[in-house]
């Protein structure tokens, strides 16, 4: 039978019997037994007619009319393996998925892209599993631009060390699923990603705690908002201002909720009367003294921004006064 399929005239047709052949390596021993299982495998016999057999995973069971044009031709430029899922991902974000093919990166390899577009996960629910790519659903649930995903993994791999795509790709889904409980407004793409997440951990854990919106409500102190030059101090109206606070700003000023519900602190916010919705500043203030003041990722302030402080500072320690 090895004779026959290797003087076959028609060498693609000779590649695709034997790939029907290798299928049942122990049961086809004649032409008549590989002849019947042939109309198995029509749509592989399609494939190799193509010259598609080798960037078509063997498992394939589409018709060669859903492979998207452009995944054909990366794969065969990019010896990619075309699998049943990574066609209806492409399908689903196809210009995305071709631009990462073609943007110019400091460190990833094509190896690196083809695991970021194939990584996958599934959900389980009512007996089926439903298979959706990593991918696809930081772009199309998360919001993340493509591009600037694609450049921000690159910058991960080259100054943050990170080679496990796989294991990459999984830690941002998990750091956009949690962030995004907490506030959609998180940042997509922080600086020092690995350091940011496990921030994200704590304060996601902390803040599956329900707070007591009403207690919250008794502890806020407008009087202590007030405005010096171009700076405004803004007292939150919500426990979820504090999260959103935490979530622009990457630091861990949820965990303080509990100390101002329970007396122990204010928590305020320093912003530009220009755009007072844009977290600067956040500050803590115990006994009307502001004693922490940080920006985000806890960096320091300005000297514009501590001028304001004092001001600040100042001025509700001569209320004070004023009053003993």
């Amino acid at each position: 039978m090895n004779q026959i399929i290797e003087y076959c005239t028609d060498e693609k047709y000779a590649k695709f019997l034997k790939f029907v052949q290798n299928r049942y390596p122990n049961y086809i021993s004649n032409v008549g037994t590989i002849l019947s299982k042939v109309p198995q495998y029509s749509k592989f016999e399609q494939i190799f007619s193509a010259g598609f057999d080798s960037i078509v995973d063997r498992n394939f069971t589409k018709t060669i009319n859903d492979i998207p044009k452009s995944l054909i031709k990366i794969a065969r430029d990019r010896q990619i393996k075309i699998s049943d899922r990574f066609c209806d991902y492409w399908k689903r974000n196809p210009d995305a998925h071709y631009l990462a093919y073609q943007l110019d990166y400091i460190s990833l390899t094509d190896e690196d892209i083809n695991k970021i577009l194939s990584r996958e996960n599934y959900d389980y629910a009512d007996g089926i599993s439903n298979y959706y790519s990593y991918f696809n659903k930081l772009t199309e649930e998360y919001g993340y631009n493509p591009k600037a995903l694609l450049i921000y993994i690159d910058t991960l791999k080259t100054f943050e060390a990170i080679e496990d795509m796989n294991h990459l790709l999984g830690e941002l889904v998990d750091y956009a699923r949690m962030m995004n409980t907490i506030s959609p407004k998180f940042d997509k793409y922080p600086r020092n990603f690995l350091t940011t997440h496990k921030i994200a951990c704590r304060n996601y854990n902390r803040l599956k705690k329900e707070f007591s919106e009403e207690i919250f409500k008794t502890r806020i102190d407008k009087n202590l908002e007030c405005a010096f030059g171009d700076y405004q101090f803004i007292y939150p109206d919500s426990t979820q201002d504090i999260k959103d606070e935490a979530v622009a700003q990457n630091n861990c000023v949820a965990s303080y909720i509990d100390k101002v519900i329970d007396g122990e602190c204010h928590i305020m916010f320093l912003r530009k009367k220009s755009n007072p919705k844009e977290s600067l500043v956040t500050i803590e203030v115990r006994n009307n003294h502001i004693v922490q003041a940080r920006r985000r990722f806890n960096d320091p302030v300005t000297s514009e921004d501590q001028e304001a402080i004092d001001k600040w500072n100042k001025k509700f320690a001569d209320k004070e006064r004023k009053v003993a």
